[in-house]
């Protein structure tokens, strides 16, 4: 019985000086590119890419009496890229946060307690569907002149907000993930009828301060 290398100098035994340095030369090669593949795919975080596919919104409504209030329904597909390929990710939470003129009108999970697991270079596809009537709202009075001014058009800004936690393959710390997505979105109707056209939006992620993250 032989290890590898004396194997690979016993077969060169005329040239056994060079051919022994030939095969600790691999050896070394080869723990250096496991070391190189190691620090490359495990010690470097990729933060999740966020996609607004879809969008669907049937009805927006401001009232001002006896309070300022949203009704809404709105669906919309979200795509979560985890772009690491090698590091799983688990989320511990992701949040929707519905947001118009600044001002949080409702507040949906995407993903909740159990984790969820997403596997390296996968894409997670959620569809969100809600609804609220009169849900209070601090618009103020510019927030109701941009409502106003917006229900002309039928067309209204809605910003989505995503915010949760996440921890990466290899790692122990849990890493805050915020990430905004503004939509334009045209005014459907509840039944579904007539075309409503949504451009794919591709939201911005918030670089994270924290160490590892």
């Amino acid at each position: 019985m032989c290890d590898d290398c004396e194997c690979c100098c016993a077969c060169f035994a005329p040239y056994q000086r060079f051919a022994c340095g030939f095969c600790i030369g691999l050896a070394i090669i080869a723990a250096v590119a496991v070391i190189v593949v190691l620090v490359l795919g495990y010690g470097h975080v990729a933060q999740p890419r966020f996609e607004v596919d879809d969008a669907s919104l049937t009805r927006f409504t401001v009232a001002t009496s006896p309070a300022t209030t949203i009704s809404y329904n709105l669906t919309l597909t979200l795509a979560v890229r985890n772009r690491n390929w090698a590091m799983g990710a688990t989320f511990r939470s992701l949040e929707a946060d519905y947001r118009f003129e600044d001002q949080s009108f409702d507040r949906v999970d995407v993903v909740a307690s159990p984790t969820y697991v997403l596997p390296a270079r996968k894409t997670a596809v959620f569809r969100l569907a809600s609804g609220a009537d009169a849900v209070n709202v601090m618009l103020g009075s510019a927030g109701v002149r941009a409502y106003r001014k917006q229900s002309a058009k039928g067309v209204f800004d809605i910003e989505v907000k995503l915010s949760g936690q996440v921890k990466y393959q290899l790692h122990s710390t849990w890493c805050r993930l915020e990430a905004k997505c503004p939509l334009n979105l045209q005014l459907g109707s509840p039944d579904g009828g007539g075309a409503v056209v949504f451009q794919k939006t591709t939201c911005e992620v918030l670089r994270s301060s924290q160490k590892g993250c």
